[in-house]
């Protein structure tokens, strides 16, 4: 096959999936407003993908098929061929050859981001200037099957979603990739295990200033002039909490004090602190306070 046949697919650009796949994923991330990584959820008759690259970094995770398929997988004129299980991961980085098929229905999940991406969520994390992300066949890694589940689930859930909890998985996904399928191991940062003081009070008093607002991962980690990752680290160190965590338990402290002053509707409320319905807030109340807001009210 010459150069100018391979296909060169942009997942950046919406209709190019439909050069490498059959049909449109079932499920896509494309107007989440996700920042630097995008999902698709595919199912698929068996088919034979033509030899192609992308612009971006590729990440496929196996899903439940209604049987495990027999793949071959073909990265850089190297071969494999398995059966895969379910969440069995392949690693596919930017401009790098690669082809598959199989020989049943099959599901999978598809994670795609841009190589600055990368390098934005882990640039103070490693002292290594550039360093060589490494193809991998499919193999089992539980960590970002788990991560690409939950994507999948949140985005179900909330086409819009949550941006630091998005955020947050992102750059729990871009740490391990950098501990595991990068040529050189990162130097690990020494001396600072959590956020100083003035620092981490800095993040407190913005986040309770901005409860209101979908708070990005990104946004907080430049206040204190961090990656996204080394921040989500140091932050949880510091509260014991992530940072979507910690700003929904804030927020549902709110709302506990909201509700009692009796001036707005528990709907007025979820979208006084920045939940998406009504609903979403119920459901991290009960979780947190053990009750609904309905029967918190009621036992007041």
């Amino acid at each position: 096959m010459v150069a100018s046949d391979i296909l060169v697919v942009d997942f950046a650009q919406k209709d190019n999936v439909l050069k490498l796949y059959p049909e449109p994923p079932l499920l896509s991330s494309d107007r989440s407003g996700w920042d630097g990584i995008q999902l698709q959820y595919h199912r698929h008759q068996p088919h034979k993908l033509a030899e192609n690259y992308s612009k971006q970094h590729r990440i496929i995770i196996h899903d439940r098929s209604p049987s495990p398929p027999l793949v071959e997988e073909m990265i850089e004129h190297r071969f494999q061929t398995k059966q895969f299980s379910y969440g069995d991961v392949t690693v596919v980085p930017a401009n790098v050859l690669n082809s598959a098929c199989w020989n049943t229905e099959y599901e999978f999940i598809t994670l795609s981001f841009e190589p600055s991406t990368f390098a934005r969520y882990t640039f103070d994390l490693t002292d290594v200037a550039d360093v060589e992300f490494i193809p991998n066949f499919s193999k089992p890694d539980p960590l970002i099957h788990s991560i690409g589940v939950a994507l999948k689930s949140e985005l179900e859930f909330s086409p819009v979603g949550s941006r630091l909890y998005v955020d947050s998985l992102t750059a729990a996904l871009m740490t391990h990739l950098l501990r595991h399928y990068w040529a050189q191991k990162p130097i690990a940062q020494t001396g600072i295990t959590a956020l100083p003081k003035r620092r981490l009070r800095q993040i407190i008093d913005y986040i309770h200033q901005h409860l209101d607002q979908d708070l990005a991962l990104a946004e907080l980690a430049a206040i204190v002039q961090m990656s996204p990752s080394y921040f989500s680290s140091l932050f949880k160190q510091s509260t014991g909490l992530a940072p979507h965590q910690y700003v929904i338990q804030c927020r549902i402290e709110r709302a506990k004090k909201l509700l009692l002053q009796g001036e707005l509707t528990i709907a007025e409320v979820a979208h006084t602190l920045g939940f998406t319905h009504q609903s979403h807030l119920s459901r991290h109340f009960k979780r947190l306070v053990g009750v609904t807001p309905k029967a918190f009210l009621k036992s007041q």
